[in-house]
């Protein structure tokens, strides 16, 4: 199985209501690969303040390294149906193509909760990718998740 974080074309993007009744909603980060910013995103703000984007880009890409991706803040909705994953609006503004990612609860076939230093990290399996989100209450929210599985 790829441990690699999900990829957006993986799964079905969407910005239309969720299916199924809501059980779980929280604020959250989740691992996005492919997460690239906006050409000028940081810009404005540093070309007000005259400060060069370049130490934050090369944060950005240590953390891309390490982690296989970037962590995007926004919010875990668990339904009867599916875990949607949606970028708050910040992170829409300045990510390229970042749109929700819904996971049907048929193609999860695991749920763990990892290390992680001030929030537990939730790994996702399904056949062939780990999806990871991040949030306060990672056991809670991952036995929830776990008692909606099929």
């Amino acid at each position: 199985m790829r441990t690699e974080p999900w990829r957006r074309e993986a799964v079905r993007l969407s910005l239309r209501p969720m299916s199924g009744r809501v059980i779980a909603s929280k604020a959250a980060n989740y691992l996005v690969e492919d997460a690239a910013l906006r050409d000028g995103a940081l810009g404005p703000a540093f070309d007000l303040l005259d400060i060069s984007t370049k130490p934050v880009e090369q944060v950005l890409a240590t953390f891309r390294q390490h982690y296989n991706g970037l962590w995007v803040g926004g919010r875990a909705t668990l339904t009867d149906t599916e875990v949607t994953l949606a970028p708050n609006a910040l992170n829409r503004s300045i990510h390229e193509e970042l749109n929700a990612i819904e996971l049907p609860l048929a193609m999860i076939t695991s749920v763990e909760v990892e290390f992680g230093w001030l929030t537990k990290i939730i790994a996702l399996g399904t056949p062939t990718h780990v999806v990871k989100l991040r949030c306060f209450g990672a056991h809670k929210l991952a036995g929830r998740i776990r008692a909606q599985l099929p």
